[in-house]
């Protein structure tokens, strides 16, 4: 199954492929903290918008030339920064724990506040952000995962950040990060 990401109320509503995700792992302080990296194809990589230069939009979100300009998208906890999100301690840390795990990840971001301190950042219409994280492992195999994330998106490149915009996807057969291969961190 192709794995795509989806921008509710943008101009592809079928979403957008993904061409890298990678599921790392770090021990910190004692405390395994989880990272994601997500890059998708180009926004244009699968059909063409035909875009007449004079129409105008609601917004720059709904506009097909603004995302081709921007190229495509990367969602990462440590492409710009050391982000990451806190799962829990060495000790409790297994694969039977992740099975069913959920977690909200900056749920309570709001306003003009330091955007730096998010777990996530992204580079979706230029360098904007993402919060109120939802994500949920659900075991598939005998260390893989199917993760179902959703999130939202203000477009903090254009001076808006109010958290507005959704985006979700689900990602099949990605394998855990194993214990032994962390990287510790004090």
């Amino acid at each position: 199954m192709e794995h795509r990401i989806y921008f509710k109320d943008n101009p592809w509503p079928e979403g957008h492929p993904l061409k890298k995700f990678i599921w790392s792992a770090e021990l910190r302080s004692g405390e395994v903290w989880f990272h994601f990296h997500l890059e998708t194809a180009g926004y244009y990589s699968e059909r063409d918008i035909d875009d007449d230069e004079d129409k105008e939009y609601e917004s720059d979100w709904k506009a097909p030339i603004v995302w081709g300009n921007y190229h495509s998208c990367t969602l990462s906890t440590n492409e710009w920064h050391n982000g990451g999100f806190k799962i829990c301690s060495e000790e409790e840390y297994s694969l039977e724990l992740l099975d069913g795990f959920e977690i909200e990840v900056d749920r309570n971001s709001e306003g003009t506040g330091d955007l730096g301190d998010l777990a996530f950042h992204i580079y979706l219409l230029g360098h904007d952000a993402a919060a109120k994280h939802k994500i949920k492992f659900v075991r598939i195999g005998r260390s893989t995962f199917s993760i179902e994330w959703s999130g939202k998106i203000a477009q903090a490149y254009a001076g808006d950040y109010d958290f507005k915009h959704d985006f979700n996807t689900k990602i099949n057969g990605v394998a855990a990060p194993c214990l032994s291969h962390l990287v510790r961190k004090l």
